[in-house]
């Protein structure tokens, strides 16, 4: 056997490699499969000018004439749980939680609201309290004035206001189950003493104070 048919003999052995590992190599690896290729491909044709028998097999396609294998599909990412709200309410019971929290306490602080809302989901969960928030703002002497902030605005909720009810709703309770708050500047002192003396204080914030039952 000739030098040149031992030549390209190692030749077709090396183009019968698969090329698909070349396509998962790094790279550099990719490179020089390519130079290679296309030596290999001199050298075939040389041989096939002389001795055309011995190069009757059809060589690959390069690698850079490849089509790129499809990548895997990537495993989507798990997608994030809905969160759960507390409490059920329909869309008309938000809505009446933001207009009643926006005439609460317009212009106060984002957690003043927040706090403001808890309540009245703290209310909806204890069974000392109507189970549903329509029950709760609309119970005698509750929110008697907030109310009707639903029914004829004064203040429309804000975007922040709109936002810390979601958080009363379907995030942890900011209050420590506070079910009561008043302002005692606006309150009478017998209602001031009721709360003072048959409540559990939780905490002051702007000018509310915040109360747990006994």
């Amino acid at each position: 056997m000739g030098k040149k048919r031992i030549a390209a003999l190692c030749v077709m052995g090396f183009l019968a490699l698969p090329v698909q590992a070349a396509e998962n190599s790094p790279a550099p690896g990719r490179e020089l499969y390519g130079i290679l290729h296309s030596l290999c491909q001199l050298v075939r044709q040389e041989v096939l000018e002389e001795e055309p028998e011995v190069c009757e097999a059809p060589l690959p396609e390069s690698p850079m004439g490849l089509t790129q294998a499809e990548p895997a599909q990537e495993t989507l990412a798990a997608e994030e749980p809905k969160p759960t709200p507390k409490i059920s309410l329909t869309p008309q019971e938000v809505s009446m939680m933001e207009y009643v929290v926006e005439r609460e306490v317009h212009g106060a602080s984002y957690a003043h609201k927040i706090a403001i809302a808890n309540v009245i989901v703290n209310r909806v969960l204890d069974s000392r309290f109507p189970g549903t928030v329509n029950e709760v703002l609309h119970a005698p002497k509750q929110f008697p004035i907030s109310i009707q902030n639903y029914y004829n605005p004064k203040w429309h909720p804000s975007d922040e206001t709109i936002n810390a009810v979601y958080a009363a709703v379907y995030e942890p309770d900011t209050t420590g189950g506070a079910l009561y708050f008043y302002a005692p500047q606006y309150t009478a002192g017998k209602t001031a003493s009721w709360f003072e003396n048959s409540l559990t204080f939780c905490f002051e914030m702007e000018g509310h104070r915040f109360f747990s039952a006994q």
